[in-house]
């Protein structure tokens, strides 16, 4: 018997104006399955996670979540359907004015529950994440990695099959960025969800994907296990994982201006070689001779 396809993107394309952000994706992700997004800025990764979610409505192709097609849903529809699906914002998408506990239980305050009952939820969640000694305290207070633990224990709120996050781990130091991880694996195995995952941290792609696509122009151009991945030899995958630039992307650096020319710093000279630029002392600012002349 083959195993359960919760996620499936079918062809799907969307532009903005003259600019082709997804062009033809389709992939499927199975019960307890990993799917990690890879690419650059702008390839399209958190459009692709909005069409499946319904935000937003694809130009062409379907996006289907648990067999439902979000995007041709009532609001109201849409508002039920999402409740078996949890979506990670990248910024956490915290309200600062509330207190954990009610950023956490905010989709079960908006349905009326009881309060007890919501509290008696929102601890059970804040121990998936580790964070059940928090409950009272507020956003402002804690941490960066902390923040990202309280959005996941909100989408865990009604216990999804199906988990969508974007950049689960920008910003977070090595040590947060694996609690992170660890908690997205625990997660898989303790509730077998289906999730697509968009990141651009290699480690973090290889330590938590089953499978991965790599997006380039709005289109796959590698997709596989991590092994796979790892293995693959287009030069713009190999780029990538090696976080090399073209050299046409590179930048000048004999001679990087900061400001105007008038400004306080003018420029800074640095050596071609890594080495004392070509006059003394080695680094010249001029904001020196400015300050003289004021």
């Amino acid at each position: 018997m083959a195993e359960q396809v919760l996620i499936e993107a079918e062809r799907i394309s969307k532009s903005f104006g003259e600019q082709r952000v997804l062009d033809g994706v389709s992939f499927r992700v199975r019960r307890g399955e990993t799917l990690v997004v890879l690419g650059r800025s702008g390839t399209g990764k958190s459009v692709l996670l909005k069409t499946l979610i319904g935000l937003m409505e694809p130009d062409g192709g379907h996006a289907r979540v648990l067999g439902e097609e979000l995007s041709t849903m009532t609001e109201a529809q849409r508002l039920v359907a999402r409740r078996r699906i949890g979506y990670v914002f990248q910024g956490s998408a915290l309200f600062d004015s509330l207190s954990v506990w009610e950023n956490v239980g905010f989709p079960l305050i908006e349905r009326r529950v009881d309060e007890a009952k919501v509290r008696e939820r929102v601890a059970n969640r804040l121990r998936m994440v580790g964070l059940e000694h928090v409950m009272e305290a507020m956003p402002a207070s804690l941490s960066g990695g902390m923040r990202k633990r309280i959005a996941l224990a909100r989408a865990l709120i009604d216990l999804p099959r199906v988990m969508l996050y974007d950049e689960p781990t920008t910003g977070l130091d090595p040590l947060t960025t694996d609690v992170i991880n660890q908690i997205i694996l625990r997660l898989r195995g303790a509730l077998e969800v289906a999730s697509v995952v968009v990141t651009h941290d290699m480690r973090s792609a290889f330590t938590i994907a089953d499978r991965i696509i790599m997006l380039d122009q709005g289109r796959i151009i590698s997709q596989g296990t991590p092994d796979e991945i790892r293995a693959d030899t287009q030069p713009w995958v190999r780029r990538f994982i090696d976080g090399r630039a073209l050299d046409s992307e590179a930048v000048d650096t004999t001679m990087i201006s900061v400001g105007s020319r008038s400004g306080p710093f003018a420029a800074v000279q640095v050596s071609d070689a890594g080495g004392a630029a070509p006059s003394s002392p080695s680094v010249r600012m001029r904001a020196i001779r400015n300050r003289r002349k004021r």
